[in-house]
């Protein structure tokens, strides 16, 4: 009888107390006129640490496999220069690693340059994402190990942009092989292309290159061997790559070794 009473009590007090109402973010913030944390909102999110502006954590864009993308990795400050002898050699090592990895017939890297504290690469293919990955984290590994150091390489994410048409491939070739002029790792028009870059096994330049097919050396002017191609050359995939750039000629030596970019209006 006495559990019978608490019961039918407790249904009694239950049924006279307020039903309560969730109430939205906004209405919350309006009726107590103090912040709320998250929902959507100006100046929301993480804020960037560094001074250069970075690569923002957004969802990218769905890849076509028909168009090229120039793809650019920055390192972080403090590593030294990425433009020896020695790192050029470990690069060349992981792109014929690359060659062996699953995704090979899907993504390769076809063109890039080194600088001192970021690379340059045009890469094709559909498994765009699993190549990087593999590239970079490879890449960081083997510079660690070089350095006898511990820790993060990269300072961001990578940054791609889509070459979609003949033109916008030609133009991002001479960006890549004119880097270290406009970086001013040498001076204007000193006639030798940039060994740190793969424009030693680019067959578009016009006249082409004095290269010895084979024992892969490459002479300078008075005829002296400068360097030994390690890597395969990359062969294009793609149109774009492979053909349609050339539809707006071939590329003097001349046009990356005095390359000056365009001013803006």
């Amino acid at each position: 009888m006495r559990e019978a009473r608490r019961v039918a009590a407790f249904r009694r007090a239950r049924a006279r107390a307020p039903v309560g109402t969730q109430l939205a973010l906004e209405a919350v913030a309006q009726s107590t006129g103090k912040p709320t944390w998250g929902g959507r909102r100006r100046g929301a999110g993480r804020k960037r640490v560094s001074a250069r502006p970075s690569v923002p954590h957004r969802a990218r864009a769905r890849h076509d496999w028909r168009h090229p993308v120039h793809v650019t990795l920055r390192a972080r400050r403090e590593l030294p220069s990425l433009r020896s002898q020695r790192i050029l050699g470990m690069l060349q090592s992981v792109l014929i690693s690359q060659r062996k990895r699953p995704y090979a017939d899907a993504f390769q890297v076809v063109h890039f340059s080194v600088q001192r504290d970021h690379v340059h690469m045009i890469v094709e293919g559909d498994a765009l994402r699993a190549g990087l990955a593999g590239f970079i984290i490879s890449f960081a590994k083997r510079l660690n190990m070089i350095l006898r150091r511990k820790g993060q390489v990269w300072a961001d994410r990578w940054h791609g942009t889509t070459l979609g048409t003949p033109r916008a491939v030609r133009n991002a070739l001479v960006y890549v092989f004119a880097n270290r002029v406009r970086h001013g790792a040498i001076a204007v028009g000193d006639g030798a292309v940039d060994l740190h870059s793969s424009a030693l096994r680019f067959d578009g330049f016009g006249p082409p290159l004095p290269i010895d097919e084979e024992t892969h050396d490459f002479f300078d002017a008075r005829g002296r061997p400068w360097l030994r191609l390690r890597w395969p050359p990359a062969r294009p995939r793609t149109w774009l790559l492979g053909v349609g750039w050339r539809r707006h000629g071939l590329i003097h030596p001349r046009e990356v070794t005095c390359y000056r970019p365009r001013r803006k209006a």
